[in-house]
């Protein structure tokens, strides 16, 4: 049976940043896509596909930690 460690602050931290991070970074693609195609929907898209892949981000690093 595997020792299960327990998660240190700082991972849980940088999990979390991860997930700001991407949201931040598909606002700004949204906000651009939406500025040079003029689609309105451009902004809400990029912020569901930021946090769709900050989700996975945080996912994938906690699960190397266990």
């Amino acid at each position: 049976m595997k020792q299960q460690n327990p998660l240190s602050l700082g991972t849980l931290g940088s999990a979390g940043m991860s997930v700001i991070g991407t949201l931040i970074v598909g606002f700004l693609f949204g906000w651009l896509a939406s500025r040079t195609l003029h689609w309105d929907w451009a902004i809400p898209v990029g912020i569901v596909l930021g946090f769709i892949a900050g989700i996975v981000s945080m996912f994938r690093q906690l699960r190397n930690q266990m």
